[in-house]
């Protein structure tokens, strides 16, 4: 007699029992790492606070200040064998006066084209850096210009930014990239803070290179420090290293930045010695970085400046730290300094989706399509061909 098989047998342990089970049996274990972590941090935070790593900041209270955001963003859709793409820059400007906020001038740019698939993300970083440098040239040609400008790209290029040899189209724009910048602090450095006292001062505003501070505590890095840090700490640091790269750099600096604090100042070239920035031009003029933290809930934030320790002093970085967290008015996760915030607020309508397909994507791309498949590019060639003819 055959057995009658009905296509399921039902045998060994089902997912959702798996998860519940792991979950109790792991629970205790993760917590006691996390508490250990946690104390660790605790435990080293007043260290860190008593020799000079983490300072104090002073809001301006009421703030009156001058201030420019640039934000930059970039979109992309497969298409035609390779990507259509929408890069956008806005530069708001904006006025607080005692307290009061007043948003003024407004300045775009929106670059749209096709790039092949290669490198795509390394284009697209070099043309959201020439779009950015595009409105600082033309903001330093203005009249009047602000106190401060905050942007949300790199100020300077990195050898790690350089393609290899033979990408001919990423190289084309990486040196676009790398003369733009250069043109640019060549023209106008003697009119940027610090080179100039009463220059205007350009800051960039990201979240990179965390714990950069902390791997500087070392005897030889200090002369690349411009705050004052106790020495004691190198000794210190250097015990305490296996630890913290246990509990994580990232997690250590958001335990120890409390509100309304920055870590000392680093010469980021000084402390990193494969480090090259481009422009060659640049390598002489160094790069320094801070992290620092408004609110309770809000991340840290790193800023980077041009120039090296010989050109910024405790006092003027306390300075600087004081105007971005004073234009950091609420205390939630995505806060930004208010220009920056208005400047990427504009930029919606370049970020814009329906259906899940960015807008203006959508529409290039069929225009491409339609404009293709009725031969209209053809013929806009031999029209320009005739008329030079002529």
């Amino acid at each position: 007699m055959k057995k009658k098989m009905d296509g399921f047998k039902e045998s060994g342990t089902p997912i959702s029992q798996s998860i519940v089970a792991n979950i109790q049996l792991g629970l205790p274990a993760t917590v006691s790492k996390l508490s250990s972590k946690m104390r660790f941090i605790d435990k080293i935070a007043p260290t860190l606070k008593e020799s000079g790593v983490i300072r104090n900041i002073e809001l301006i209270n009421p703030l009156t200040i001058k201030a420019s955001g640039i934000s930059s963003t970039n979109r992309t859709s497969n298409a035609f064998g390779g990507i259509l793409y929408v890069a956008g820059a806005v530069r708001q400007d904006v006025l607080i006066d005692d307290g009061s906020i007043y948003k003024t001038r407004q300045e775009s740019i929106v670059d749209v084209d096709e790039i092949d698939d290669l490198d795509n993300q390394k284009k697209l970083k070099f043309i959201d850096i020439i779009n950015v440098y595009k409105l600082l040239e033309d903001l330093m040609e203005d009249d009047e210009k602000p106190e401060l400008v905050l942007v949300d790209v790199p100020l300077v290029l990195e050898r790690a930014d350089a393609p290899v040899d033979d990408r001919k189209d990423t190289i084309i724009a990486y040196n676009k990239c790398r003369d733009t910048i250069e043109s640019f602090w060549e023209k106008y450095k003697d009119n940027i803070y610090p080179f100039n006292k009463n220059g205007i001062k350009i800051v960039s505003v990201g979240t990179k290179r965390f714990g950069a501070i902390v791997f500087a505590l070392t005897q030889d890095n200090l002369c690349y420090i411009p705050d004052e840090i106790d020495s004691k700490i190198t000794g210190r640091m250097e015990d305490l290293m296996p630890q913290v790269q246990d509990v994580g750099i990232k997690r250590l600096l958001t335990g120890i930045l409390v509100k309304r604090t920055r870590t000392a100042a680093f010469q980021y070239d000084g402390l990193n010695k494969d480090c090259r920035l481009e422009p060659e031009s640049l390598r002489e003029v160094g790069l320094m970085g801070m992290h620092i933290k408004a609110g309770n809930t809000t991340p840290p934030l790193l800023v980077e400046i041009l120039g090296d320790v010989g050109n910024w002093t405790t006092e003027m970085l306390d300075e600087l730290a004081s105007q971005i967290i004073s234009l950091i008015t609420f205390d939630q996760q995505k806060a930004m300094p208010l220009p920056l915030w208005y400047a990427k607020y504009a930029l919606k309508p370049v970020e814009a989706t329906n259906n899940g397909k960015n807008v203006i994507l959508q529409y290039y791309k069929a225009q491409a399509r339609e404009m293709l498949k009725n031969e209209e590019l053809e013929s806009i060639w031999k029209e320009d061909l005739d008329v030079f003819e002529e």
